[in-house]
């Protein structure tokens, strides 16, 4: 995989920053560069905090660049894997397999101060192939359920109960004959959005190995019920993107979403009376809906020098310490994973930071894997082909196992 990705960056001439020969002149800063994918409220979190940092002192200077997810990861690894790109790369955790098995990042086990790493949770630090790759500012990345408490007092405890709220909820006010009311919206076309319903029935994207485990009753089961909400129950719209979802919860046509952290802030500011509860359990397997959840974390590139190192790790501690996680738990409702935060009143006075985290414990790490990528891309097309009503379940199934055997073929990952 290296071997080809150096191929590429040659064939390409994809870059990135120029490696620095050297220490800089006397008086000047030392330039420590991070790229990173924080969506907006956390770009500006970030901004500022870099800002204020490079007023307070002037002997080191942070440069922060946005890159939206995949533009990071491809940019990062073909700059990396010729010695350039930015000191600090940020991200989800489902990025280490990818930048592990490509060498593009360095392990911090021996680098960071052991008593450093001990305060952090153990989701905090971000392992692949039993070593740390990254430490993380937060876990979260997860779903649960949004509802309106004034149009759902009592959120459903069982998919059962999630069924039978499309008799009461779901309604045709105007009488044109189609609802203008739903019990509940999400953006069912995305396959990220099916987990929960998946490991619901006992279904796993892939096994310890990487080997995708698509192909089963338990997927066939999960998609059937998300059908059956949708055709049977009448408990969802006929179509819905994420866009759509998001709409028509904010304007109260919908009385439940399933959304993520990065969108609870905006129902909040659009004036939505917000309460995050657990997904539903299924009654028959006795398991919850889980939705992934996944760290995002700080990664070292190899390519820094060992004159830089230490400033380079400095500002790691600085960016992923106790402070910086309160402050980013108090203004962003992020999910601290430092153990001293999490059991602060920083957390146990925030309902939001509760439910978040109540969540979480009841979700699934998203694998680090670098086979997650290859199954993410390949579950998509069967899935909205079910939806679409042009396979069955079980079809599209036997589709995303196919597919998804066939790209981790293709990018030597088997």
């Amino acid at each position: 995989m290296r071997a080809l990705l150096f191929a590429l960056v040659l064939t390409l001439g994809v870059g990135g920053c120029t490696a620095p020969t050297g220490p800089p002149p006397e008086g000047e800063p030392v330039v420590v560069r991070i790229w990173h994918q924080k969506d907006a409220a956390e770009r500006t979190f970030l901004e500022e905090w870099a800002a204020a940092y490079n007023a307070r002192q002037d002997s080191v200077q942070l440069d922060v660049l946005y890159k939206e997810t995949e533009e990071l990861r491809n940019h990062y690894v073909f700059a990396a894997i010729g010695g350039k790109g930015p000191d600090l790369i940020f991200g989800p955790a489902d990025n280490m397999g990818t930048l592990g098995i490509t060498d593009t990042i360095r392990p911090l086990d021996d680098l960071v101060d052991p008593a450093f790493l001990a305060g952090f949770t153990d989701d905090g630090r971000v392992m692949y192939d039993g070593k740390i790759y990254g430490l993380a500012d937060q876990i979260g990345n997860h779903l649960t359920l949004v509802s309106n408490p004034e149009l759902l007092p009592e959120p459903p405890e069982t998919l059962a109960d999630l069924a039978r709220l499309g008799s009461t909820l779901t309604r045709d006010t105007d009488g044109d004959g189609e609802p203008d009311q739903y019990a509940l919206v999400w953006n069912y076309t995305e396959p990220f959005f099916f987990i929960p319903f998946l490991t619901s029935f006992g279904g796993w994207v892939m096994d310890d190995a990487g080997n995708p485990t698509l192909d089963t009753p338990e997927t066939v089961a999960a998609i059937q019920y998300v059908l059956d909400l949708r055709d049977e129950y009448g408990v969802i719209p006929r179509e819905a993107d994420y866009e759509t979802s998001k709409a028509l919860f904010r304007d109260d046509y919908a009385a439940a979403t399933i959304d993520g952290p990065w969108s609870w802030g905006g129902y909040q500011e659009a004036g939505v009376d917000v309460r995050l509860s657990l997904l539903p359990i299924n009654e028959e397997t006795g398991l919850y809906a889980q939705p992934m959840a996944a760290a995002k974390a700080y990664s070292l590139n190899p390519a820094v020098p060992d004159w830089k190192l230490p400033t380079v790790l400095g500002i790691l501690r600085l960016l992923t310490d106790d402070a910086i996680q309160a402050d980013m738990a108090r203004e962003l409702a992020t999910i601290p994973v430092r153990t001293a935060v999490r059991a602060s009143d920083v957390m146990t006075s925030s309902a939001t930071l509760l439910g978040s985290l109540a969540q979480i414990e009841h979700s699934r790490p998203m694998p680090t894997a670098p086979q997650m990528r290859q199954i993410w891309d390949a579950m998509r097309g069967p899935y909205q082909l079910v939806m679409n009503g042009q396979v069955s379940a079980a079809e599209g199934a036997r589709l995303m196992q196919q597919q998804a055997e066939k790209r981790i073929a293709d990018t030597f990952l088997n």
